[in-house]
């Protein structure tokens, strides 16, 4: 989950931890879906990391779910203390995050989608055997600096991905991150570095 495009606006980070890595019960994950045949199985964990960088506020959720015929994985990136997230297309965000997609193949392309009122940026592309949309739905711009507070992204993968099940999925997610309020958490471990 590193390498997240953010900025600082300035540095603001009094009582901040950073590089935090844990799991949280997913019942408390701001990424809830409404849709009743979407659901996380109990063997899945959900995650939240912070940045690594004390002058970036940002958190990131991650969340992954069973959908008819197929999976999601979808993450969601929250910001505060004058940290913007930079105006990326969805192919940008899929270059960060390469290992959700590897042997990913026939990338079809960038498109917009407007569901319930809101425009995701969408990508189609094949992955094991399975048609899969990539999607980033972005927060409203923050005022005078060229970028957001939060967004939405990540892919969904079945047999049959047709626009009525990309449409029923992405509009059945919520994103809240007031849930993990003094949620139970448990760390991850983190791999050693050479030479520390």
């Amino acid at each position: 989950m590193s390498g997240l495009m953010t900025l600082a606006a300035s540095c603001q980070t009094m009582g901040y931890n950073t590089g935090e890595r844990v799991q949280l019960d997913c019942e408390r994950s701001p990424i809830q879906s409404s849709w009743s045949n979407v659901y996380t199985p109990t063997r899945t964990k959900c995650f939240r990391a912070t940045s690594e960088s004390a002058d970036l506020i940002s958190v990131v959720h991650a969340r992954s779910f069973e959908i008819p015929g197929g999976y999601a994985n979808v993450l969601y990136q929250d910001t505060g203390h004058n940290t913007y997230i930079v105006q990326q297309s969805v192919q940008d965000v899929v270059r960060r995050h390469g290992e959700m997609f590897k042997g990913a193949s026939g990338w079809g392309e960038p498109r917009t989608e407007n569901f319930a009122g809101k425009d995701y940026q969408m990508q189609d592309f094949a992955l094991r055997g399975k048609s899969c949309t990539a999607f980033l739905l972005a927060g409203p711009l923050a005022a005078y600096f060229a970028g957001h507070r939060s967004r939405a992204f990540g892919y969904a993968c079945a047999n049959r991905l047709d626009r009525e099940l990309v449409e029923r999925l992405l509009t059945s997610f919520t994103y809240d991150v007031s849930r993990t309020e003094n949620a139970p958490v448990k760390p991850m471990r983190s791999e050693k570095k050479k030479g520390t």
